[in-house]
């Protein structure tokens, strides 16, 4: 990808004219809180659907149904997301699956409550310290296995919220990958994308290129072994996968590539319920992913913008002062959250005071002007936060010690911090050294399920293998996470016994009072919390019908560099203001590409209507009951 300047602040001629020439400005958008952004007289968005008795968002519509089916039966939220996620485990094993991780933050109106669980892969009591010391001579696929922890987490939540039997919620996932379905057009190019993974292990090898051919869209796809797998979890609960053969199967493959995994570790694997993180935004309640994972960078960049009053300087696609206000504020918190992220069952972070109206006050002095070539983290220790005594919050208690806990050897800690893990990932690759071509080639997997049901109770779930396909390593058509290569890059994300890595997902929720209005997620790895907040405040602040918000086009701008990297639909005047500030403008190859993730949403009005979109970035579809 190119960076287009002549110098930091002459702006190119040959941008100006690219941009002028190229971008599809969007008509100029009305910004009053009386606008309504019903559509009567526009077509209905072919990804989109609307009900009033339940709705189900995901990466495929097969998914989509499968959870509709469970609202069909008088299943709640939980009972849908459950039975879409491991429908998607099948439909999309490129990005997730019950060899992956995952977390789900969830509204329940029923009890006035929020909660969230994070079923994150875990390193097991030997975390492999020799990874992050000499990873050229060590590193294999195996090593690059966690312990899985969706099966875990998937019916743990449904046993806690659900009202379906484990059999009933499976079996739409057992029924596709018994029978199978037709390959789509993007999963039939990841296949042959990625043939270096897929061709690493005999057994995927034979079913994703029979007769060395790569599966083809239209062509059907029989996983057997995995409908195997599915029935054993559906017999025996999480020892269908955590115990007994097949997992004995799988932790003697690990081993054979040198993993520290032990059958001990996989037996004794539990999902972590945190409480959600819950923060009042704009008159609204947002409720998001807490560490390891980023909702707090979610909570912060929203708050930036809020403080700067975006809609009051126009729409970002048109003026430049709106546009430098979202890139700013996406930069700002990606730099925080870089910073102050990690396991926090096992490190103290400063997310009380990340996501404070005192600390984002005090952020806001980074935003215009001038950029820095590299933005800073701030310091959120000595912020004072503020709670809000009111349904769906957890509560001051959350964020008492151990999260908020100043720790007095910070700097010496720091001494002792692994490089961010990206270099992993290419040793990962040296068995697949011809992967990716066109599409640019960097991390666009993980996939994202939202739901609400009649009674209003919601689920926000985002899931993942890490890299396409996890580490590549297959057992009882299973794929295996790539998620032990995810340590490093701050003192909080620190290999160890037991941790998970941090993460950039972020499931979230948006109330008005105790009323759902927005359920959100993405993929997309580090472009996640800037998809989710552009969506957020297309959304709220300015009022778009969810199927054009989710169209609008985004940025995501880098850390350690003043560049911004965005899809093409911004006009040349916005464009010329970001340069002029010091902003290198990286333009995106299409108006809209899934490298900048695939936003999976749902809109509750307040009739109750509610309106589900999937992103045209990548697969997808809304059901409605």
């Amino acid at each position: 990808m190119s960076y287009y300047s002549t110098s930091k602040f002459g702006y190119s001629v040959f941008v100006y004219l690219l941009f002028a020439s190229a971008c599809s400005t969007p008509e100029p958008v009305t910004v009053t809180p009386e606008t309504a952004f019903t559509r009567p007289d526009a077509p209905a968005f072919y990804r989109e659907d609307s009900s009033t008795e339940g709705m189900v968002v995901s990466a495929h519509l097969l998914g989509s149904q499968a959870g509709r089916q469970m609202l069909e039966l008088g299943g709640n939220a939980v009972d849908a997301a459950v039975a879409t996620a491991f429908a998607i485990a099948v439909l999309e094993p490129n990005m997730s699956g019950l060899g992956g991780s995952g977390a789900m933050t969830i509204w329940n109106r029923d009890r006035g409550m929020a909660d969230y669980i994070d079923f994150y892969a875990a390193t097991g009591s030997d975390p492999d310290y020799e990874l992050d010391s000499d990873p050229d001579s060590l590193i294999t696929p195996e090593r690059g296995v966690a312990v899985p922890g969706m099966v875990a987490g998937l019916l743990e939540a449904l046993e806690k919220y659900g009202t379906l039997d484990r059999k009933t919620v499976l079996e739409p996932a057992m029924q596709l990958a018994g029978e199978g379905f037709i390959v789509h057009h993007l999963l039939a190019d990841v296949i042959a994308d990625y043939s270096g993974r897929l061709l690493y292990d005999d057994e995927s090898a034979a079913l994703f290129y029979p007769g060395d051919e790569p599966l083809r869209a239209g062509q059907r796809l029989v996983q057997p072994q995995l409908a195997g797998v599915l029935h054993s979890i559906s017999a025996h609960g999480r020892d269908g996968f955590y115990s007994g053969d097949i997992a004995r199967r799988t932790v003697d493959k690990l081993g054979a590539g040198g993993s520290r995994l032990s059958l001990a570790d996989f037996e004794t694997y539990t999902p972590q319920w945190r409480g959600a993180l819950c923060q009042e935004w704009n008159g609204h309640r947002i409720l998001s992913a807490p560490p390891s994972l980023a909702g707090h960078e979610v909570i912060l960049g929203l708050k930036l913008i809020e403080r700067k009053n975006i809609a009051l300087s126009g729409h970002p696609v048109s003026s430049g002062e709106a546009l430098g206000v979202l890139v700013d504020a996406i930069r700002i918190a990606r730099a925080d959250r870089g910073e102050w992220q990690g396991d926090p069952s096992y490190v103290d972070l400063p997310v009380a005071g990340m996501i404070s109206d005192d600390y984002a006050s005090l952020r806001t002095t980074a935003m215009g002007g001038i950029i820095p070539d590299t933005m800073h983290a701030g310091d959120p220790w000595h912020a004072t936060p503020r709670f809000t005594a009111s349904p769906g919050c957890i509560g001051e208690g959350y964020f008492a010690p151990p999260l908020n806990i100043i720790p007095q050897d910070y700097d010496e800690l720091r001494k002792h911090i692994p490089e961010a893990a990206d270099h992993l990932h290419g040793k990962v690759e040296k068995y697949n050294a011809e992967d990716a071509d066109d599409i640019d080639n960097e991390e666009q997997h993980t996939t994202h399920i939202s739901v609400v049901d009649r009674n209003g109770n919601a689920v926000s779930m985002t899931n993942t293998l890490g890299l396409y396909f996890g580490s590549a390593v297959f057992s009882d058509g299973v794929f295996y996470n790539s998620a032990n290569h995810n340590f490093g890059g701050s003192y909080g994300s620190i290999r160890g016994p037991g941790r998970t890595a941090h993460s950039s997902t972020a499931p979230t929720i948006v109330l008005s009072d105790d009323r759902v209005e927005l359920v959100v997620g993405s993929p997309g790895s580090g472009r996640i919390p800037p998809a989710i907040i552009s969506t957020i405040v297309h959304t709220l602040i300015y009022n778009m019908h969810p199927a054009d918000a989710i169209r609008m086009p985004r940025v995501y701008p880098l850390v350690n560099e003043p560049v911004v990297q965005l899809e093409r639909g911004y006009s040349p005047e916005a464009l010329e203001a970001l340069h002029q500030r010091g902003y290198i403008i990286s333009p995106s190859n299409f108006p809209m590409n899934m490298l900048f993730g695939g936003v999976q949403m749902i809109r509750v009005l307040e009739d109750g209507t509610m309106i589900g979109v999937s992103d045209p970035r990548r697969d997808g579809g809304a059901a409605g009951l």
